[in-house]
């Protein structure tokens, strides 16, 4: 996948794709730009919440975490990306003697994680612009449709196609190739994404069996 480069292209993507600007006017003033996709993230028990990224001038990149009747960003979580940092901090040592702790003259090291800050405006709306495309838009990390919407469709799919069985036995005869009929039937059913049993189709008192989907 290309990558964004320059901010001018960044706010081009955005316009294609539906991805607006809803800055509040204190925001702005602050150097803050607030920015929304035109969908939501389905949950599995169907719930959905708005995606919504905020860019700072103090150089971080934020998701916001959006819910409430007035759809307010209640918290938030760091995008910008990570590296390891030393942290040194005093070694002590109990002393039985006196029953407290003393510094024993030493430091003890550890790595800790550090946000990496994104120094200019050009730069955050490139970051996150590639970030959106990468993680909303080119894989499937984030499900945009969840398992719930997607049940309810293959039920859905399933009543039509005991439909379409019902009123293919109410037919007396079929007048024509049945070979096309077949062939019909495995377009219709090819057209489909959702998985299904073989059906199987009784014509003339020859028997065809249309392949699973999947």
């Amino acid at each position: 996948m290309n990558k964004v480069k320059t901010m001018q292209e960044a706010y081009r993507v955005f316009e294609y794709l539906g991805i607006k600007e809803v800055t509040k006017k204190w925001q702005k003033k602050q150097g803050t730009e607030v920015w929304e996709l035109p969908f939501k993230t389905m949950y599995n028990n169907g719930g959905t919440e708005i995606n919504r990224f905020s860019i700072y001038k103090s150089g971080y990149v934020r998701k916001m975490v959006v819910y409430g009747k007035n759809n307010a960003s209640m918290s938030c979580y760091q995008l910008n990306k990570v590296r390891k940092k030393p942290e040194y901090f005093k070694d002590y040592k109990w002393n039985y003697d006196t029953n407290e702790s003393e510094w024993t003259g030493k430091y003890r090291k550890r790595m800790a994680n550090e946000r990496i800050l994104i120094d200019n405006h050009r730069d955050r709306v490139v970051y996150l612009c590639n970030y959106i495309l990468k993680n909303y838009y080119n894989n499937n990390k984030y499900a945009l449709v969840g398992d719930y919407t997607r049940g309810l469709v293959k039920e859905n799919y399933i009543k039509w196609r005991n439909e379409f069985k019902n009123m293919q036995n109410d037919l007396p005869f079929f007048d024509g190739d049945e070979h096309d009929l077949v062939s019909k039937l495995q377009e219709t059913c090819q057209k489909s994404s959702l998985n299904t049993s073989d059906i199987r189709v009784l014509i003339d008192g020859h028997r065809y069996i249309l392949n699973k989907i999947g």
